[in-house]
């Protein structure tokens, strides 16, 4: 199996970066934040408090995971229901940053992660996919943008979607984010020996996707 590791920080572009890879390439893309996204919609759905983590990991086994991949793109389905545009809400991406450090939540996507790397040539993006989940992956790539660039991003989608938020919000928002991110004790976030380290600040999808691609293609070397 051909496996491609990426981990990055929230808006270093990953999902669209390993998105385009993927469909040049002629693998799959998986998401595991979907994953984690699609648990927190299943919290939010049943009001469960996020920050109860018994509870929390106790609605995992009320949970069904189904991914399918249409040209290469991911569908990511909660038990039945096509939830890949829901777990794209703001309020999901707050939650899921609180839940994804459960203990039983990882094992819970590790799992799914595990068990698909070995069944497809992929490109699997995350935050622990370099260093946990695929530290043997033949190519390994860490995405990662300045804060002011991060931010700039995420707030230019937010707006188009008809957020209200400001700048200074969507800035500390991820500045917690990777505070968490980089400091919890499971599987943080860090850049391992050996993974191509990419800040892609001042860069375009294409070029992006271009240098990961010679790369994998042994054409940079």
């Amino acid at each position: 199996m051909l496996n491609i590791a990426v981990d990055g920080h929230s808006s270093s572009g990953k999902g669209v970066v390993c998105t385009r890879l993927a469909k040049k390439l002629g693998v799959i893309h998986f998401d595991t934040g979907a994953i984690y996204r699609l648990i927190a919609v299943y919290v939010r759905d049943n009001n469960i408090d996020p920050r109860d983590q018994k509870a929390v990991e106790k609605a995992l086994a009320k949970i069904k995971v189904d991914l399918k991949h249409n040209d290469g793109e991911q569908i990511t389905i909660l038990n039945g229901v096509d939830v890949s545009k829901t777990i794209r809400d703001n309020d999901i991406s707050d939650m899921c940053s609180i839940i994804s450090p459960y203990p039983k939540c990882r094992d819970f996507v590790l799992k799914i992660q595990r068990d698909s790397a070995k069944k497809y040539d992929l490109v699997m993006e995350g935050r622990d996919i370099t260093s946990h989940v695929l530290p043997n992956a033949p190519f390994r790539f860490f995405l990662t943008a300045s804060i002011d660039v991060r931010t700039e991003r995420r707030y230019n989608d937010l707006i188009k979607k008809g957020e209200n938020v400001t700048y200074e919000q969507v800035k500390a928002d991820l500045i917690e984010r990777d505070r968490r991110d980089t400091q919890r004790e499971l599987s943080p976030l860090i850049l391992t020996e050996g993974t191509i380290y990419i800040d892609n600040s001042n860069m375009t999808i294409d070029e992006e996707v271009d240098l990961m691609y010679r790369t994998i293609k042994g054409e940079n070397k």
